[in-house]
């Protein structure tokens, strides 16, 4: 793996990443990949002795038409399939994890508690050390 980056590592789009995690993709070698990924952000800080800011916070894609429902649930079962931990929820549970959010427009959604979110430049000083 080669990563450049400019004067030094994370030095340059790294620090300004939006470091969300999420597992749910179209491509199973993507799913895979990310699934991996969790795994390893959750072990990282241990194994490296330094921080990666992961915090497993599990996320929630939602759906307001019958189209992208069913988007979620093809996509949902292809995860599954793969060993992600997902659940098609109702737009009542949708509401119940995050309440500020306005449901009353939503078909559905799925959950997915093992995404996360990491600091991008923690978390590439941690990769680079490991």
């Amino acid at each position: 793996v080669v990563l450049l980056e400019q004067g030094q590592l994370s030095g340059g789009t790294t620090w300004h990443a939006a470091g969300l995690v999420g597992q749910l993709r179209s491509h199973s070698n993507m799913t895979s990949l990310i699934k991996y990924s969790t795994q390893l952000y959750g072990e990282l800080e241990a194994e490296t002795g330094l921080a990666t800011g992961w915090k497993n916070c599990g996320s929630l894609s939602v759906a307001r038409t019958t189209d992208r429902m069913t988007v979620l649930k093809r996509t949902a079962a292809s995860a599954r399939a793969q060993g992600v931990d997902i659940d098609v929820i109702s737009p009542k549970e949708a509401a119940d994890l995050w309440p500020v959010m306005a449901t009353d427009d939503l078909v559905g959604a799925v959950w997915l508690p093992g995404d996360g979110k990491a600091n991008p430049t923690d978390l590439t000083q941690s990769l680079a050390k490991g």
